[in-house]
């Protein structure tokens, strides 16, 4: 398969108003709200061409990640992420005609996303490790759009208090300060997989800690999967999190800085 050019294609939009409304039943649950946008994050298109999509594999989108705050002027300080999943043409078909790209249309809920049923039922099922979700929107692009009628997706939710774990600093804390962020995510991590999902891939970003109160939420469901409720917890989820290490190779690049390593005998595992 050849390689296609993977090109950013959503606007910066900074300062703009973008307004999420529910269809029902949901709009009681996650009412109209107006969100101003304030920063673009990043943006990763996901290309695909004609011969991908004949095979089923769905349709090109785009999906990018903003910070935004509630609207109005005493909702400074109430910011959010915000997911805009929007199709775009498949690959050689941009410069098309609009009823080309019009007969590329596809329906969301043929091809959904999965960190909106994730956030859903995350959030509707009570749980307390990971953000809320607080509105999302579908609609369809108009008729001079790239795809028109093809579908766009916001959805958001509540930053959280905390920033992503850097792991150059984990491994430069002390044994008992690792211990309690390990028993921290670890709590965190095992209420979400007994709600039935996973993010994919495991990563330290993933991961957002609370300095202030040493709190631990999971986040990153743009790509999740749907799993057993009823797993086990094993410590190769601290592996792939990289909270354990049971290689070298992170060395030559990230050299672990702590002086009080502890060596699993078993594994070869450090701690």
């Amino acid at each position: 398969m050849p390689e296609i050019e993977c090109v950013q294609v959503l606007p910066k939009r900074i300062g703009e108003k973008i307004t999420t409304r529910c269809p029902n039943p949901d709009s009681a649950l996650y009412p109209r709200r107006d969100w101003v946008v304030i920063e673009k994050l990043s943006e990763h298109p996901n290309p695909a061409t004609v011969e991908d999509f004949d095979d089923g594999m769905g349709p090109a989108y785009t999906a990018g990640k903003y910070l935004c705050r509630l609207a109005g002027t005493a909702n400074e300080k109430k910011l959010a992420f915000m997911r805009i999943y929007k199709q775009i043409p498949l690959d050689g078909t941009e410069l098309d005609s609009s009823s080309v790209r019009k007969a590329q249309a596809s329906n969301l809920h043929d091809h959904g996303h999965v960190e909106l049923d994730a956030l859903k039922h995350l959030t509707e099922s009570g749980c307390t490790v990971t953000p809320r979700l607080l509105g999302y929107q579908i609609s369809k692009q108009d008729a001079t759009d790239l795809v028109p009628s093809g579908y766009i997706l916001y959805v958001v939710w509540e930053k959280v208090p905390g920033y992503p774990l850097d792991i150059d600093e984990f491994w430069s804390l002390p044994y008992h300060k690792r211990e309690f962020i390990r028993d921290k995510f670890k709590k965190a991590y095992m209420e979400v997989l007994k709600l039935g999902y996973q993010p994919i891939l495991g990563s330290p970003s993933k991961i957002i800690l609370d300095k202030t109160t040493g709190d631990v939420k999971i986040s990153g469901f743009r790509r999740a999967a749907r799993i057993d409720p009823d797993v086990l917890w094993k410590d190769y989820n601290f592996v792939m999190f990289l909270l354990a290490l049971n290689s070298t190779e992170r060395d030559k690049y990230h050299p672990v800085m702590a002086e009080d390593i502890k060596h699993d005998e078993s594994n070869d595992w450090r701690w």
